[in-house]
């Protein structure tokens, strides 16, 4: 039986399995000059950005988690803003995304990672110890699309670590079930995951193509996956890291998702809550964010008429401002004196 060996631009190290070096050159905007090797021995790798200096208050580490198959760029605008606004800024690829690695070497079809080895609990344990290796007592974790439900398993895990939680644009639970308002994908999915299991060959050359910037973008908007306000500019970095990635596994991410839920949880938060919603999301629709609004007693919503699920690339100006008012009023303190 032949044994499929790994793609030329992939490495296996003493740590798991690792992307080459530099993989992420074409789309990073943050580069990832830090690596932590988590419990079950993937690399993490992350980049730490200090605050500008200044006085008065003591401002929150904040702790970016992306969303699912999405680079750093969803947090281009918003994170220099917020860096030079006085917060120290952490943000690591996801596993299996970008710089980031896994526990072994996928294989063909992903055949070789196990359920747990993507699973939404799992990811938020990785974030809590890049906190860890950043020496970051607690911060504010902001989550986007699948980001929310790590962000929200992070708080499960050590609410201590957490001074509050930014939810943006996603959901508590299972995507698939609201996907255009529809279960139809969460119906649809197992037929997908089989193909891509038996098949991987046939789609990946097709997968690809969605790194082509004005193809790619146009695509994005005929499925709604994009808002109003996105570009083509402003989208094509995440295109280029959704192409160089696996769709093996991604398709086990977007699995990891199915299988979560954090509806036990929401009633039980205790810390600051913003949750920023986009009226035009059709991954996540407006009643995912408005539910977690109603069941989550610390939460405020900040919803934007205009903006769909690629809110942080659209209104990256308006989520700042929100961002700093509500951490001034709900979580900061003032500076200890001499």
């Amino acid at each position: 039986m032949a044994v499929e060996s790994a793609p030329p631009e992939q490495e296996t190290g003493q740590h798991g399995w690792n992307p080459t070096e530099g993989n992420d050159a074409p789309y990073v905007r943050f580069p990832k000059t830090h690596r932590v090797v988590v419990d079950d021995g993937t690399t993490i790798a992350y980049a730490v950005l200090e605050p500008a200096r200044r006085r008065g208050r003591r401002r929150p580490t904040v702790l970016f988690v992306n969303g699912w198959s999405c680079s750093d760029v969803y947090w281009a605008d918003i994170l220099p803003a917020l860096r030079a606004a006085g917060h120290r800024c952490l943000i690591a690829d996801t596993r299996g995304h970008g710089a980031s690695g896994l526990p072994r070497a996928p294989g063909r079809g992903a055949r070789n990672l196990r359920a747990d080895d993507l699973s939404i609990p799992r990811m938020a344990a990785d974030f809590l110890q890049v906190l860890d290796d950043a020496g970051a007592d607690e911060a504010i974790v902001a989550g986007h699309s699948m980001g929310v439900q790590i962000a929200l398993e992070v708080y499960r895990a050590a609410p201590d670590r957490v001074s509050g939680l930014v939810l943006v644009a996603g959901s508590y639970e299972n995507p698939l079930r609201t996907f255009y308002g529809t279960p139809l994908l969460e119906a649809a999915f197992p037929v997908g995951r089989a193909l891509m299991a038996v098949a991987p060959e046939l789609i990946r050359p097709i997968w690809r193509t969605i790194g082509y910037k004005t193809s790619g973008y146009y695509g994005a908007k005929l499925i709604q996956a994009v808002g109003p306000k996105a570009t083509a500019d402003g989208l094509h970095p995440y295109l280029l890291h959704l192409a160089a990635a696996d769709p093996a596994v991604m398709v086990r991410a977007v699995d990891a998702m199915r299988r979560h839920s954090a509806a036990d949880l929401l009633r039980r938060i205790d810390v600051p809550v913003l949750i920023l919603a986009a009226d035009q999301d059709h991954f996540t629709p407006p009643r995912c964010s408005r539910e977690m609004f109603e069941r989550i007693p610390t939460a405020e919503i900040r919803w934007f008429a205009d903006a769909g699920h690629t809110l942080p690339i659209e209104e990256p100006d308006e989520i700042v401002a929100t961002i700093e008012e509500w951490s001034a009023r709900r979580i900061e303190r003032p500076a200890a004196t001499a």
